[in-house]
């Protein structure tokens, strides 16, 4: 019998029982559909190996056989474990554990639940932390596939079941099946679920690089069994796609787009690398400056290009992560400038004559890692205090352990550094941001524990590192006033305003609702209407994904109203400064919308 029809009957038998639970983990108020989506499986009828996971349509369920066996619905050990994992997202992962010398023996295991469930092949009983308990129906093995009775281990994990015209729901949530609402609902899940399209495989990969008027740029990456082939297109609304020819042997991991261009590396000879441009507009290549020696042999690579007052900064990295580093470098007559130099650079910022960097490296004590490069004469001195670490965010976990991310966030301001800053030697010090008198190096706490922050004016607004809510200070630390009692998370600052997604379970890995904050207004506003993937703000709008029961991407109006843009699966999007480019996950190739 082949997948499809064994799922049919599998499901008819779930039919017959009605719109009923199975079994209930623990006595709750019911929900509507609309409001458990977000945490709960459902799988269909009619499938067509597609499932909403915690309110997300996931295609990987097609390489799995659920089977039905005298009443009883069974499903793989390894379904189960990535059902489980996704319904207690945040709280562990399920592991589904057996050894070749004990085939009929295996265990689901979540080590942060602290608990473990063991079975046996063909044994009703099962142990949960090895208290035995008896099951209704014994784990099988169906085609050399260890299956599990899904109502008893349901129980064990402490889920829900209902079946309800033609859906299986399960989750910790007991869904109101009577509201009328649900029954509306049901009717888009079952639609989107019987979509028959498979996602493309990734045979080719493209990587968009920017649009210009109505030509899009991208890398197309081509996989053959032996190899990654590289080149960069172009595609005029209307038009095929046509390959750039760039000078030299460009080095396609290194463009970047910047004020119109598109800047990359070349190999000019063996040894000799130049950095180049293409110009959008005139769609003519000129060389910007030498480069060292640069390339695989050499270790070699281009990092970033910036532009800093006008002037035109790249950075180098010299091999990889443990042994490498990185040196900034200024563009002055077809030239490269040395500037600066560290392991990698937690953030650095210019000021007149001077820039500020902070290092960043996390294998080391990273106390009295600021220091100030004088630009004209290339004179370095250390800022800041001795024993504290500068342009990190140094995180602390509930269990004691200790996690560091660089932050490239630094400002200055009437002749005042601000940036992140922690005591090295202090364990439970965590990051905070501090002002910074480079004259004498002495320095004044503003705020916190912070994760991160932005100067808006004269203040300082930051995400508090404990509760995730938005708070602001002045430029003294004086009147803190918390101004989003949120988690705010994905947040990113566009246009004036902070943006950001929030949900239940406070997790960034999770789709949540889409939120504004407008420092110049003090107000905080909700923008979609769907639970969203991703978002994009920039210089022309508001953009969100959805891979919802209404999937798709939209676009947030001037009166706050969401457009549906495009009404099918998004891969990933990318904004430029002239609307969303993006793919799809059942079609090929790359479009574009305003």
């Amino acid at each position: 019998m082949n997948k499809s029809k064994s799922i049919a009957l599998l499901l008819s038998a779930w039919l017959a029982f009605g719109s009923v639970s199975a079994y209930a983990a623990e006595s709750t108020a019911p929900e509507p559909l609309s409001k458990a989506f977000d945490h709960i499986v459902i799988i269909p009828q009619n499938f067509q190996g597609k499932a909403y996971i915690n309110g997300q349509m996931a295609d990987y369920f097609s390489d799995y056989r659920i089977v039905q066996r005298e009443g009883r619905v069974y499903v793989p050990i390894r379904l189960m474990s990535t059902l489980a994992s996704e319904l207690d997202k945040g709280q562990g992962t399920w592991q589904a554990i057996w050894q070749p010398k004990s085939p009929d023996d295996v265990m689901l295991v979540n080590y942060e639940l602290k608990k473990t469930i063991k079975l046996k092949v063909n044994s009703t009983t099962m142990k949960i932390n090895n208290e035995p308990r008896e099951m209704d129906a014994a784990p099988q093995k169906i085609d050399g596939q260890i299956m599990l009775p899904l109502k008893s281990i349901a129980e064990a994990l402490g889920k829900n079941i209902q079946w309800s015209d033609g859906l299986l729901l399960m989750g910790s949530a007991t869904v109101d099946l009577q509201d009328t609402q649900s029954a509306a609902l049901k009717d888009r899940i079952k639609t989107q679920l019987s979509d028959p399209r498979k996602p493309l495989e990734m045979s080719a990969d493209i990587s968009p690089l920017t649009r210009y008027g109505n030509t899009t740029y991208y890398i197309k990456r081509t996989y053959t069994k032996n190899n990654t082939i590289e080149q960069i297109f172009k595609k005029t609304d209307g038009q095929k796609e046509v390959q750039i020819q760039l000078p030299g042997k460009p080095q396609i991991t290194s463009l970047q787009v910047l004020n119109g261009k598109l800047y990359y590396a070349t190999y000019i000879t063996n040894n000799q690398a130049e950095l180049h441009a293409l110009d959008l507009k005139t769609q003519k290549s000129q060389k910007v400056s030498s480069l060292k020696p640069m390339g695989p042999d050499q270790g070699l690579f281009l990092g970033s290009v910036e532009s800093i007052d006008n002037d035109l900064f790249v950075t180098l990295n010299n091999g990889e992560l443990t042994l490498g580093r990185v040196d900034l470098y200024k563009v002055e007559k077809g030239a490269l400038k040395p500037v600066a130099g560290a392991k990698s650079f937690a953030g650095y910022v210019k000021s007149g004559d001077y820039l500020y960097k902070a290092n960043f490296n996390f294998m080391t004590d990273m106390s009295g890692n600021l220091a100030r490069v004088n630009l004209k004469t290339g004179e370095q001195k250390p800022v800041g205090q001795p024993e504290f670490a500068y342009g990190v965010n140094r995180m602390l976990s509930p269990d004691g352990g200790i996690g560091y991310a660089s932050n490239n966030t630094m400002y200055v301001k009437d002749g005042y550094l601000y940036t992140l800053g922690y005591k090295e030697a202090d364990p439970n010090d965590q990051s905070a941001v501090y002002k910074i008198n480079p004259t004498d190096s002495t320095q004044t706490k503003l705020t916190p524990p912070a994760s991160r922050f932005w100067m808006i004016g004269s203040e300082v607004y930051y995400i508090d590192a404990e509760s995730g809510y938005l708070s602001k200070t002045n430029l003294n630390g004086a009147t803190p006033e918390t101004v989003v009692t949120r988690k705010m998370l994905n947040v990113q600052f566009a246009n004036g305003s902070f943006y950001y997604t929030s949900n239940e379970a406070g997790k960034d890995t999770i789709p949540g609702n889409l939120y504004q904050y407008d420092p110049s207004a003090g107000k905080e506003f909700k923008r979609s209407d769907k639970t969203v993937t991703s978002f994009y703000a920039g210089k022309t709008g508001l953009y969100y994904v959805s891979n919802g029961y209404e999937p798709g991407l939209y676009k947030v109006d001037a009166k706050g109203g969401n457009v549906r843009l495009v009404n099918d699966r998004i891969r990933d999007g990318f904004l430029t400064d002239e609307g969303m480019i993006y793919k799809l996950v059942y079609k090929d190739g790359i479009y574009f919308v305003k």
